[in-house]
């Protein structure tokens, strides 16, 4: 079973919750700092904890909405790994132009599991 790190804001929560159910029921496991990385350590071992969570998964799907510089830097990452990454557009800025185009496919809120079985 392929890993999918979920990157996004932990402000989002109810729409974090709800793709990561609809990530699973695509048939995928999910790794999300939302979930995964525990807010009461330092910074230090946050970013060390999120790196590790990348590092375990096979694809990055980035929300993009009200995001910032710590998505961006995930997008980056995963893009110098050359893993395969997918933006999901709620408020995507093509301005953003190192997150915008770091990401291999941007794709609309519905498209999500059709677009993660592709790339099974």
């Amino acid at each position: 079973m392929k890993t999918v790190f979920l990157c996004t804001p932990h402000k989002l929560g109810d729409l974090n919750h709800e793709l990561i159910t609809r990530i699973k029921n695509a048939g995928f496991e999910v790794l999300c700092a939302a979930t995964h990385s525990p807010q009461d350590r330092s910074l230090k071992d946050i970013f060390e904890t999120n790196v590790g969570l990348i590092n375990k998964s096979d694809i990055l799907v980035a929300v993009l909405k009200d995001y910032g510089k710590d998505l961006t830097w995930e997008v980056g990452y995963a893009y110098g790994k050359k893993m395969p990454t997918l933006g999901i557009d709620y408020s995507a800025l093509e301005m953003d132009v190192m997150t915008y185009y770091s990401l291999d496919k941007i794709i609309k809120p519905e498209e999500l599991e059709t677009a993660l079985v592709s790339l099974k």
